[in-house]
């Protein structure tokens, strides 16, 4: 199947990560969230994906994320999963999950 690239951001592989935080609720999941400040130069981009699951953190992290995409999984039909965060280089310190949404922060 077709990547579909997310539009919240461009080129996610070009930033640096400046802040990571996972906030847990342990009675529903859907207000879980993970905040991921990405900074470029003097650019900064924050997010906040709402829903996450599988979190995996490669030892390394958060250096050598060159590799970060964010995918729209919407239309693979996977039950509250809409978006999911990879790494397509295969340099230690990715982070890779997947999320019901995402929504960038002012």
């Amino acid at each position: 199947m077709e990547k579909i690239y997310s539009t919240v951001v461009e080129s996610p592989h070009l930033y640096d990560i400046e802040y990571f935080a996972y906030g847990f609720d342990d009675e529903d999941n859907s207000k879980s969230y993970i905040d991921l400040h990405l900074k470029k130069g003097g650019e900064e981009c924050k997010l906040r994906f709402w829903g996450p699951r599988d979190l995996q953190i490669e030892k390394g992290f958060p250096y050598a994320t060159g590799g970060m995409y964010i995918e729209d999984v919407s239309k693979h039909g996977l039950d509250s999963l809409n978006v999911y965060v990879g790494d397509f280089e295969a340099a230690h310190g990715s982070i890779t999950f997947w999320a019901k949404d995402v929504e960038k922060k002012n």
